[in-house]
């Protein structure tokens, strides 16, 4: 029930290798950056951490009682910028269908509820804490995939999942 294949047995997730040979290629990547992976990873980590910190800051600091509207506010954000950057060619986007809508909602259901959950317990719980339970939650979802699924994770990822747990576990 929960896999990535729609009504028709496509598999959403090998649909991209086939769009990429039909896109422009201005669209695929950006000139002159070698390692699009290491910046996409790195882009995320610096918009990730710096949500978390301003977060709580705002919501422990500033004694800020309206996270939902915070949250609301920074996906109305979040939504300017892609299409923004969608509508001036910069990265693609899957146009909107029912059939796209109809796949991802559950996903976006759960994620929501992620983002509430996540948004309120920053009030109550210091930043290493909230880092160490979502790092325990990526090696429960990694296992739930090998459990629920037979994906099979090569030993790099455990070995990072497990790393990043340590590491924050220390701290």
């Amino acid at each position: 029930m929960m896999g990535t294949s729609c009504v028709d047995d496509t598999d959403l997730e090998d649909v991209k290798a086939s769009k990429d040979r039909d896109m422009p290629s201005h669209l695929l990547r950006f000139p002159n950056i070698q390692n699009q992976s290491l910046l996409s990873g790195f882009a995320y980590c610096i918009a990730s951490c710096s949500m978390i910190l301003v977060n709580k800051f705002v919501l422990s600091g500033y004694g800020f009682n309206a996270g939902i509207f915070l949250m609301i506010y920074q996906n109305i954000v979040s939504v300017t910028i892609v299409s923004a950057l969608s509508l001036s060619g910069v990265i693609p986007t899957e146009p909107l269908t029912w059939k796209l809508i109809k796949v991802w909602l559950p996903v976006n259901i759960i994620f929501v509820g992620m983002l509430i959950t996540s948004m309120f317990s920053l009030k109550y719980i210091n930043v290493a804490m909230l880092t160490i339970l979502k790092n325990v939650a990526n090696v429960l979802t990694a296992s739930g995939e090998t459990y629920f699924f037979k994906k099979q994770h090569d030993r790099q990822v455990w070995i990072s999942l497990m790393l990043m747990s340590a590491i924050h576990g220390r701290s």
